[in-house]
């Protein structure tokens, strides 16, 4: 029985699943995903082994950016379903002993919320000062705040002789934080889902609710608008309506260091449970194409892993709906695509911290090769595709770059089978389904005991089963090379070594005589390897059981 008041920290025993709604299941046969085919898709969630599921937005929206643009936040999205959907679902996954997280926007609406609609009318209306407004300077700009899908943050409005600011879209305006009145309103939203049974929200963009109030030109950008002082007196009052409704929560927080992580995560008095940071994903720099170094992804992990250790708790991810995908971006999605899906599985889900597997990530899903910009559906991808060419880039160059990428590697139909349309719908689905689904899918994956798919099984049994992956102190053993990521998992004299080989290329590895009692629990290398002397294939992945002297 789910009852998250008796059992507060449920989310550091759990593993969670998020899923992209528009691209999961289809039931109705549109070619849009939907809520009825998640509800149908719930005993294949529950085979996973998690124990809550994070579901992208499916609010009302005019969907300018896939949902991130909410309208109004007690509905649901037509081509999503009802509300009355979203209780069954909801009901459904409790049932089944799985909690339910929904992904919160609110640092922005957007501009077709009631909200906005009235705030634009004029200056005397009561909204108006739900938003943030600037008269121009001189016929100029407020400032040069830029936007971070590219161009001016500012917007003008006509009717009122102003310009509204945009961190992103033009279509979403930033809601004015500074104004008690939005508090009250978003409170009023929580405390209403939170009486529909939903157990936690991943609270998007939040590291940007605080804006410079100086409104100056800034020579950084994040000076203007990622983590300014002042947020903290922001994010403790929301932190106190989650914490009485007894909700889990996690912050998307990129820039967010971890010496500040420390206290917005603390145990005792933090503003949320988790959050997600980007150091290992280099989030902020998009449209990078590079080998990924193992040194670095080593520093960057760790720096997370012991700058919480006794403070707060990791969100431990390599994908989501924003990310290429890890196989792909981390890993050899062509020729090893197996096997480096599995290594980079073994070597992030056993850290300190909560899992989450973004759908499709335990199958080993790639990212896809679209071959012109209209297969693309993701603004930020087409807007990226007109400045590069505007710049002088080639055709080819440029969308060899979004290949490597851009948000709609993410977001292809989930494979469910080998079909045309990956057994997503009966319908042509609202972007391609990747072509290597004839070999990368949930059937073949199902009846072959060495998958992706069953792999990720072994894992997520390990982590919620095993009190040493739960508490256990993380410790790097630091290899020195640009290969191996080896680190432990230790209680008492217990523990666990994980070794993986993160590259191309054969490794050696000597498990130091340290650890007595090695016993391998989990591996997807088909080679014995003696611990005193290993050949490690290229992304073989070993973990092993230990006690030391």
């Amino acid at each position: 029985m789910i009852n998250n008041q008796q059992n507060p920290t449920w989310w550091k025993n759990a593993v969670g699943y998020q899923i992209y709604p528009k691209s999961f299941y289809d039931s109705n046969s549109d070619g849009i995903g939907d809520l009825q085919g998640i509800i149908q898709k719930i005993p294949y969630i529950k085979s996973l082994g998690v124990n809550f599921v994070w579901l992208s937005p499916f609010f009302a929206s005019p969907n300018v950016d896939n949902g991130y643009d909410v309208s109004n936040y007690e509905d649901v999205d037509p081509q999503y379903g009802t509300l009355d959907d979203t209780f069954k679902m909801i009901d459904d996954f409790h049932r089944n002993d799985i909690r339910v997280v929904f992904d919160l926007v609110i640092n922005h609406t957007s501009d077709q919320h009631r909200w906005f609609q009235e705030a634009k009318k004029s200056i005397d209306n009561p909204y108006h000062d739900f938003y943030i407004w600037r008269k121009a300077d001189n016929g100029k700009l407020p400032n040069n705040w830029v936007s971070l899908f590219g161009g001016s943050a500012w917007e003008y409005n006509p009717a009122t002789d102003e310009y509204y600011y945009h961190l992103f879209a033009k279509q979403q305006p930033d809601l004015n934080w500074e104004n008690p009145k939005v508090h009250q309103a978003v409170m009023k939203i929580i405390d209403w889902w939170a009486a529909k049974g939903v157990d936690g929200f991943r609270l998007d963009a939040i590291s940007h609710l605080k804006k410079n109030q100086s409104f100056a030109d800034v020579a950084d950008q994040e000076d203007a608008m990622n983590n300014v002082p002042g947020i903290d007196k922001l994010l403790a009052e929301l932190s106190a309506d989650f914490k009485r409704d007894h909700l889990m929560t996690v912050g998307e927080a990129g820039g967010v260091p971890v010496r500040r992580a420390q206290q917005w995560v603390n145990s005792k008095n933090g503003y949320f449970d988790m959050i997600f940071q980007f150091d290992h994903v280099s989030f902020w720099e998009k449209f990078t194409v590079g080998q990924v170094d193992v040194a670095q992804l080593r520093q960057a992990l760790s720096n997370w892993q012991t700058g919480l250790e006794g403070i707060g708790w990791n969100a431990l991810f390599l994908e989501n709906h924003d990310l290429p995908r890890a196989v792909s971006y981390f890993g050899n999605d062509t020729t090893m695509r197996s096997q480096s899906a599995t290594a980079l599985a073994m070597m992030y889900f056993l850290m300190k911290g909560t899992p989450f597997i973004y759908q499709g990530q335990e199958l080993g899903m790639s990212n896809v090769d679209f071959e012109t910009i209209d297969q693309y559906r993701d603004l930020d991808s087409k807007r990226f595709y007109r400045e590069e060419l505007q710049k002088g880039a080639t055709k080819a160059q440029t969308l060899f770059k979004l290949r490597s990428k851009s948000r709609d590697n993410a977001r292809t139909p989930m494979q469910w089978d080998r079909t045309s349309t990956g057994g997503f719908s009966s319908h042509k689905p609202w972007i391609e389904v990747n072509p290597n689904n004839v070999e990368v899918n949930v059937e073949t994956e199902e009846t072959n005991a060495n998958s992706v798919l069953n792999f990720y099984r072994k894992l997520v049994e390990l982590r919620r089963h095993d009190p040493i992956l739960l508490d256990g102190q993380y410790a790097l053993v630091n290899t020195n090379d640009h290969q191996l990521y080896v680190y432990t998992r230790e209680s008492g004299r217990s523990g666990y070594l994980i070794i993986t080989n993160l590259s191309d290329q054969s490794a050696s590895y000597q498990v130091p005589d340290t650890y007595q009692n090695l016993k391998l629990v989990l591996t997807n290398d088909s080679e014995k390897q003696r611990p005193a002397s290993m050949k490690l294939q290229p992304w073989s992945a070993y973990l092993y059981k230990y006690e030391r002297n």
